[in-house]
């Protein structure tokens, strides 16, 4: 819905005539797209080493008794540079060519990786000896700026590279693409078991290196609302708002996702270091290895998902992963086995597979392109939310357990959906 003030939509580029291949692998037949595909193999691989070399990082050096709340106040450092940059980076996404603002990102990120790789080859930074645990802990924040302008802006170019009838195709193949990424987790593991900290951290660079030349070929390179540079970004970032107001299919799709993240990763991904650590009593290889669990059940989603093609009653499908997630949370909360915690954490990564897919389908159909930027950067609010959430689940999981607050997370998603689903008709019946 947009706001009555906004200028008309721009004529459609030649990538978007209806007259492309419409069977599975059409998407393909655009090069943008398979470009696309490309940044997100590269993104997803770079994403699960930084995140596990930084959360195995402050495991390993922490204080003996220090390690959960640690884990929580990194994900918190983390959140809040993401929450204080992300809807900025998304109204930089619309306000700016896309391709110009992603290609600023990843070159700073790619600055960011060097310095902190460089810093954790030294040994007392690597041991985290004085005070150098807290300066980690700062430095590793800023994945959380860099993400906060990557993720909106390479999302909102899905719009961009594939006609409308193809739109619903290329959002799951590209959310398919970050599943594989996760094949990285392992190789992260074992790196940092056999080079250390600052060589894994220092290959994580390669992601942004193949992102800046893949950047040089895509071909759409006009702001997806030109007019938005005579206002402030203050008015920019407005508009955007103002479609959540006036749409109540796009506010409970975003919500929901913000809930939903908020409660089930802030365990699932914040703190399950020192679950992979004190439950199952594993190494840095290890967690590598179950995170390519939760990687297969998001394939497995995405190929049905790729399968199935357009799917009727989007509304209740999306309500449906809640309710999955939830359980799956629960599930792995209670598991006290290696097998049947891969087993749950890959249910948890199928059922959160679908809710990200379905969440960016249904507000990318509602949501017109000149506002896309800035409405994904409020859906992908939930990433920040879920960090600083983890923080409070870390200090009550030191207060009650970490055994207890698992399945009270799963508890907490199921009562939501529940209520969700039946408070909320537009989202329910969208079909």
């Amino acid at each position: 819905m947009a706001s009555p003030e906004a200028p008309p939509e721009p004529a459609a580029t030649p990538v978007a005539e209806a007259t492309a291949p419409s069977g599975r692998l059409a998407t393909f037949e655009h090069r943008d797209f398979r470009l696309l595909i490309v940044m997100q193999l590269a993104s997803s691989m770079r994403q699960p080493t930084l995140f596990i070399t930084q959360a195995w990082y402050v495991t390993t050096v922490a204080p003996d008794g220090q390690e959960v709340w640690l884990l929580g106040l990194l994900g918190a450092l983390r959140g809040i540079a993401f929450l204080a940059y992300v809807l900025f980076g998304g109204t930089f996404a619309d306000r700016f060519p896309r391709v110009t603002v992603l290609a600023a990102s990843h070159a700073v990120g790619l600055i960011s990786v060097l310095f902190v790789g460089g810093l954790l080859l030294i040994s007392p930074v690597a041991d985290g000896d004085g005070p150098w645990l807290w300066i980690m802990l700062l430095l590793f924040a800023s994945f959380g700026l860099m993400t906060a302008q990557d993720q909106p802006t390479r999302t909102a170019m899905v719009r961009d590279s594939v006609p409308e009838h193809l739109l619903s195709r290329a959002i799951t193949q590209h959310q398919m693409a970050m599943s594989f990424g996760v094949l990285a987790a392992p190789l992260a593991g074992l790196s940092i078991e056999g080079l250390g900290f600052g060589v894994t951290y220092l290959l994580a660079g390669l992601g942004h290196l193949v992102v800046l030349v893949t950047l040089r070929g895509i071909s759409t390179r006009t702001a997806s609302d030109p007019g938005a540079v005579r206002e402030s970004v203050m008015t920019n970032l407005r508009a955007g708002i103002t479609v959540l107001r006036e749409n109540p299919v796009v506010r409970w799709t975003v919500f929901t996702n913000w809930a939903v993240t908020a409660l089930g990763m802030s365990v699932m991904g914040i703190l399950v270091a020192a679950w992979i650590d004190q439950i199952l009593e594993l190494d840095a290889a290890g967690w590598g290895f179950m995170v390519v669990t939760w990687g297969t059940g998001g394939v497995i989603a995405s190929l049905w998902l790729s399968w199935r093609g357009d799917i009727r009653h989007m509304g209740l499908w999306f309500l449906g992963a809640g309710f999955l997630m939830g359980l799956g949370v629960v599930a792995f909360g209670l598991s006290r086995t290696v097998a049947l915690a891969f087993f749950f954490n890959g249910v948890v990564g199928m059922a959160y597979q679908l809710i990200l897919t379905w969440g960016v389908t249904i507000v990318q159909r509602e949501v017109p392109n000149r506002f896309l930027g800035r409405v994904m950067g409020l859906l992908l609010l939930a990433g920040g939310l879920m960090q600083i959430a983890g923080l409070g689940v870390g200090l009550l999981a030191r207060w009650l357990g970490l055994e207890l607050v698992y399945p009270l997370a799963g508890v907490g998603i199921l009562i939501y959906v529940a209520l969700l689903t039946w408070r909320q008709v537009p989202l329910r019946r969208l079909d």
